[in-house]
């Protein structure tokens, strides 16, 4: 899925958690996979997170929630 950047702030636009903002942290350093943070905000002062596997379980999750996601840069 060639929409999916890492360590870019997005707005999502439709899909699961429409309005908020998410960024998608590669973690394969420590745990192999990858970590995705949405938060009401762009700053991300409070949010929440969750890790999947690899890059085919993190495509997966972006199809599962429908989202389409404006990236901000």
């Amino acid at each position: 899925m060639s929409n999916i950047r890492l360590d870019t702030i997005g707005e999502i636009l439709e899909g699961d958690d429409k309005g908020k903002f998410i960024k998608i942290l590669d973690d394969s350093q420590s745990t192999g996979g990858y970590l995705i943070v949405t938060s009401q905000g762009p700053k991300f002062e409070t949010g929440y997170d969750d890790w999947v596997e690899d890059w085919d379980s993190l495509e997966g999750y972006f199809q599962e929630s429908n989202w389409i996601i404006r990236w901000l840069a």
